[in-house]
């Protein structure tokens, strides 16, 4: 990264952490029990897209959720074949986001407007832009990988122990969040 584009993201952090809303009241949910899911991507190749996709498949088809939205980020200007607009999937890119790195513009604002039950964040590394949306967003319950930086926008944090692939995220996250609030079972004897 340049050190202009690095000045650049230093600025846009600073600013996303100034904005952060500290008098949430997050609302813990079992995704087994939530209506509406948000969850937040990196676009790093069409295999990152494809699991993300396959992902989303399993959910609807194993919970029957039926409002789910994904948000893809991809780093150039120009975007290949595979992302162009699919039902339940938008994507946004570097001509999205302004001189401070932070993105805008109608997909994004839709994105963060919506109050969803869970929002999940598969990224596997830092990115201002999908933080400044996962910290900007309405969700009632946000979820994603343990970092210095999510700690700030994060309601539950989950520990990879290094893993840093994405297929180990979505399992990952999946497990716990099938976890949080599970309705407890009767024992009957």
């Amino acid at each position: 990264m340049k050190l202009l584009d690095r000045l650049k993201e230093w600025l846009g952090r600073r600013a996303l952490v100034k904005e952060a809303q500290p008098d949430r009241k997050p609302v813990a949910k079992n995704l087994a029990m939530s209506v509406k899911v948000g969850i937040i991507y990196f676009v790093a190749d069409e295999t990152a897209h494809n699991q993300v996709r396959n992902y989303v498949k399993k959910i609807k088809e194993e919970l029957g959720l039926t409002k789910i939205m994904a948000l893809g980020y991809y780093d150039e200007k120009v975007m290949p074949h595979y992302l162009h607009a699919k039902l339940n999937f938008d994507v946004f890119s570097v001509k999205d986001l302004n001189w401070y790195r932070i993105p805008h513009g109608n997909v994004v604002q839709n994105f963060m407007a919506e109050e969803y039950d869970v929002l999940i964040d598969l990224t596997v590394h830092d990115l201002l832009p999908l933080q400044y949306i996962l910290a900007k967003s309405r969700a009632r319950f946000k979820v994603g990988r343990q970092s210095e930086t999510n700690a700030h926008f994060l309601d539950m944090m989950i520990d990879t122990a290094g893993a840093d692939s994405l297929p180990q995220l979505i399992a990952t996250l999946d497990r716990y969040l099938m976890m949080v609030n599970a309705p407890r079972m009767a024992n009957y004897n």
